[in-house]
């Protein structure tokens, strides 16, 4: 079997995505041109007003929402309002002008009736596929959450930073823990008692390229498909591209966002499910199935991805293997 190849289905999710063919015209050769000769000048000034933008949301939300500290419903309301401005701005400047948002339902007794969007509340807990630092903007504009990393060796999460969870993106999983850990069902119920907001949980514990879903970590396993407390929200993110997708699993960070902003525009996709049909909802049957079985199972179906037999061991044996190519390839 090839490194990072999932051997049931042929996928290799942790490469980035070969560009669609399209067709050789004198029209998109020109396209392409002027995409080449204007592209990194559009990175350029789009990189210095984001880096502007990020200087803004920093001093806002991090420096002065710190001293409203003590009167937690203020600041959730300022940190809030400035998340929601400045990183929607700062997406709008990578070329994601418009992002759209769909509510699916996955029961068939549904039939044409209307379908419900559920709202998300403080310590609810949002498990979506993740395949880029583009998710993690999402839905920090969104939501404002509280972020979380996950750990091969352990089946408690970690508090992180918006910062640091746009850092993991791409970085190798890591096995051990060294900080204060969390179950799920410990931080959920602490955010909701201190207002935090929802909790994000990418429970494969890597990026894809969104064209597979990983196995989930096993961090749902205190909760109870029969336990009907309603606080999972179920979610997919899906790029559409032409040259380059906006997916990233591996090599720099700096030079792919770069690439990105190079584009004139990008697409995200994002799917949620329909209110009552997330495990542990009111509305869902009742089922003998691991909560964590049955959130992928959700994620799948929302977001067409076949489930692989890779897990965040592939992905960390895989970007090992590639940092030792590229290491040697620049000592030779």
């Amino acid at each position: 079997m090839a490194l990072g190849r999932d051997a049931g289905t042929g996928i290799q999710p942790f490469l980035p995505p070969v560009p669609p063919r399209t067709d050789s015209s004198i029209l998109v050769t020109l396209s392409n041109v002027i995409h080449i000769v204007v592209g990194p000048i559009q990175a350029i000034i789009k990189i210095i007003l984001i880096s502007i933008v990020s200087v803004v949301y920093m001093i806002l939300v991090q420096a002065l929402g710190s001293l409203l500290t003590p009167i937690a419903p203020l600041k959730r309301m300022w940190t809030g309002l400035f998340s929601t401005l400045l990183l929607r701005l700062v997406l709008f400047l990578a070329g994601f002008f418009h992002i759209k948002t769909d509510t699916v339902s996955i029961r068939k007794s549904r039939g044409s009736s209307r379908v419900e969007s559920k709202q998300v509340k403080s310590g609810d807990v949002i498990v979506a596929n993740w395949t880029s630092y583009i998710d993690i903007l999402y839905l920090a504009s969104k939501f404002n959450p509280v972020f979380t990393q996950i750990y091969i060796d352990c089946d408690k999460v970690k508090v992180v930073s918006l910062w640091e969870a746009i850092r993991l993106a791409g970085k190798i999983p890591e096995s051990t823990p060294i900080d204060q850990l969390y179950s799920v069902k410990e931080l959920s119920l602490k955010a909701k008692e201190c207002g935090w907001g929802p909790i994000v949980v990418f429970a494969e514990g890597a990026t894809t390229n969104g064209r597979a879903l990983l196995k989930f970590a096993s961090v749902f396993n205190e909760y109870s498909a029969d336990e009907k407390l309603d606080l999972f929200h179920v979610m997919a993110f899906k790029y559409e591209y032409g040259t380059m997708s906006p997916t990233y699993t591996v090599g720099n960070q700096f030079y792919h966002f770069f690439k990105l902003c190079s584009q004139f525009h990008n697409t995200l996709i994002v799917k949620s499910l329909a209110k009552g049909e997330s495990p542990c909802s009111s509305q869902s049957p009742a089922t003998q199935e691991a909560v964590g079985d049955l959130l992928i199972a959700a994620v799948g179906n929302i977001s067409k991805l076949r489930k692989t037999n890779l897990s965040m061991v592939d992905k960390r044996d895989f970007l090992s293997y590639y940092e030792s190519r590229e290491a040697q390839k620049k000592n030779k």
